[in-house]
């Protein structure tokens, strides 16, 4: 008989880490509820055995967030590359993570812009000159969106799509990028920081009006070379030191430092007052937050193993596998529900501003729900088998 492993420490792993996904379904999750509390304005707190949890600093300041996601998606990203620099392993062609990312993201993408534009924006009328129009179909098409303010700020094709733009972006040049980091991780690393506090605090910060040069790619590369550096880092130790509990404890225990520190940031840009200040103090955050996140993850990796399964077991993993289409609609169930009348409601509009407390749970719990079920549907029903129909080709020239 065998008897189950009782450890508290597992080793790590340097092809996957599965607490990655925990982190992703936080991040994603915490996005949503950010748009969401945009519409019901429900006050996010709670009382559980009499002690008060008021989530206002996390849930107000949500789309912070989306710095944790592109992070994540720097570190997943490297992974591979990191893990060849140390074993000689396969990365693949330059052309074959073209397709990959492709049959990954465009389907999706393309499916919410033409549903978006042909049952929304044209029937309703919502563009009221061809000039605009043109912006911002043609741009969403060719991904080019976040390059120009009808595309990305007054958008009528679902404002959560710009992020699909910068990590477009952001995969054009990561084959290329990821080479040179392998062979000087410190140099292109410190070259990727540089450039984007060069782009943010040498031009962005002293522009009038900073909503179109916030979330630009270049404001962006220090958030990816956090999660690059941080699987860089990851592999090193996951191939050099074996499970140990001394090691498992102090990541846990670093752990919590990040998320103290995490907290803080959070809670220094809820305080922030005005448009202006509060894009200057995301962008002034940026760095530090990215940076802590990437440290939560890779320290996650070799922490003990009941902090292991509460990020990494088989909910987060079947959540984060569908929230790429949660992220891509939640916003636009929210705005529709609310403009349907979805749960009922007893103000003419907005029923947020007239203390419909009732109103506020349901339509904050439907909209979650429906986010999620839409979520299933078009990961399983779409999304997975088209990106499979798609490297089809690819999986038969390999046999």
């Amino acid at each position: 008989m065998k008897l189950p492993n009782l450890s508290l420490t597992s080793p790590a792993d340097d092809r996957y880490v599965k607490t990655a996904d925990g982190l992703r379904v936080f991040c994603v999750a915490g996005v949503m509820w950010y748009h969401i509390w945009q519409q019901s304005w429900l006050e996010p707190s709670m009382q559980i055995f009499g002690i008060v949890i008021n989530l206002n600093w996390l849930v107000r300041c949500g789309y912070l967030l989306v710095d944790g996601m592109l992070m994540l998606s720097g570190f997943l990203l490297f992974l591979p590359y990191a893990r060849s620099a140390f074993d000689g392993s396969e990365t693949g062609s330059v052309l074959s993570f073209y397709k990959r990312r492709a049959a990954r993201i465009l389907p999706s993408y393309y499916l919410s812009v033409l549903i978006m534009l042909f049952c929304s924006a044209l029937p309703k009328g919502e563009y009221t000159s061809l000039s605009y129009a043109f912006k911002d179909i043609f741009s969403h098409l060719t991904l080019t969106h976040v390059f120009f303010p009808e595309g990305y700020t007054y958008t009528n094709l679902n404002v959560v799509l710009w992020t699909i733009s910068i990590e477009t972006q952001f995969y054009l040049i990561f084959p290329f990028i990821a080479k040179a980091f392998k062979k000087y991780p410190i140099g292109i690393y410190i070259a990727m920081v540089l450039a984007a506090f060069c782009y943010r605090d040498l031009f962005a910060a002293k522009q009038s009006d900073t909503t179109h040069l916030i979330n630009q790619f270049p404001a962006m590369l220090d958030v990816y070379a956090n999660g690059m550096l941080a699987a860089y880092v990851y592999v090193i130790i996951a191939k050099s030191v074996k499970e140990n509990s001394a090691l498992s404890l102090l990541s846990t225990i670093l752990m919590v430092l990040c998320s103290v520190v995490i907290f803080h940031l959070f809670k220094g840009q809820l305080h922030e007052s005005g448009y202006d200040n509060l894009r200057l103090g995301q962008m002034s955050r940026r760095y530090m937050l990215s940076l802590m996140f990437a440290l939560f993850l890779l320290l996650s990796g070799f922490s003990l193993r009941p902090v292991k399964f509460l990020l990494g077991n088989r909910i987060m993993r079947f959540l984060s596998a569908i929230s790429y289409q949660a992220y891509i609609w939640h916003s636009v169930i929210a705005l529709r529900l609310k403009a349907w009348r979805i749960p009922a409601y007893n103000a003419p509009e907005n029923p947020n501003m007239h203390g419909e407390v009732i109103w506020q749970h349901r339509y904050t719990f439907l909209c979650f729900a429906l986010a999620i079920v839409a979520a299933i549907v078009l990961t399983y029903l779409y999304e997975k088998p088209l990106a499979s129909l798609i490297l089809r080709d690819k999986r038969k020239n390999k046999k």
